[in-house]
């Protein structure tokens, strides 16, 4: 039996159906995109070949664990549920609450989806967060993660993101860290598979320029250890 076949079998019916289902919608989106001659919303087109977004904005949320006692908003297109209540989703918005930390975020994400795993999409957008909490680090397949309008200060907090392989789209616009000289180019330099940041593409003298900048900073630090020693 191939790997491929093995691991279908290992999967529940539900998953099984889902992930047929997901490969004609992806099959069916890609020839309407093409078709059309136009250019589709990453976030809205991965969003629709991975199940309707979990929505949890707006719900005046303090903690992770609240949202445990809440139903997920219902948007254009209804939340899917297997059979033991779980969603079929790839994508989690908690924006525009009040959160500050994380904690709880893994027991969200295993009570809530079929598939913890495949989760690439988290809306943070507008809450609290003074620090980028290193639990996001477990989110392995994480793709796009929107963090704008929080309360970041610091530059370096972004280094944790670096090891996150598949991260794509981020953003931190309307942050205090926004404002720091060579913010855009400590971003790219420091976080090279990104392609998208605050909602604007990087192009190559993005990262031309933060190469440089990173070759500077380097040099800069060898010449002040040297001084000190």
């Amino acid at each position: 039996m191939a790997a491929a076949e093995k691991e279908m079998a290992s999967l529940s019916p539900d998953t099984v159906r889902w992930d047929t289902n997901h490969h004609v919608e992806n099959i069916a989106a890609a020839l309407q995109s093409r078709q059309g001659g136009r250019s589709v919303n990453t976030q809205e087109y991965d969003s629709v070949l991975n199940g309707p977004i979990v929505d949890y904005s707006f719900r005046q949320l303090d903690t992770l664990s609240g949202s445990l006692v809440l139903t997920p908003r219902t948007g254009f297109r209804p939340n899917q549920y297997t059979e033991d209540k779980k969603l079929m989703s790839c994508s989690l918005r908690l924006s525009h609450n009040r959160l500050s930390d994380l904690s709880g975020l893994n027991q969200l994400i295993e009570n809530l989806f079929v598939e913890p795993n495949r989760l690439f999409w988290i809306d943070l957008s507008f809450n609290s967060f003074s620090s980028i909490d290193p639990i996001l680090i477990l989110c392995r397949n994480l793709q796009i993660l929107n963090l704008h309008g929080n309360q970041i200060l610091e530059l370096f907090e972004v280094d944790k993101l670096a090891s996150l392989p598949h991260l794509r789209s981020l953003t931190l616009h309307g942050n205090p860290v926004e404002l720091m000289k060579g913010y855009r180019s400590y971003m790219v330099g420091n976080i090279p598979q990104l392609k998208s940041l605050d909602f604007s593409t990087i192009t190559k003298q993005d990262r031309s320029t933060a190469a440089v900048m990173k070759s500077f900073t380097k040099q800069k630090r060898i010449v002040k250890r040297k001084y000190d020693d």
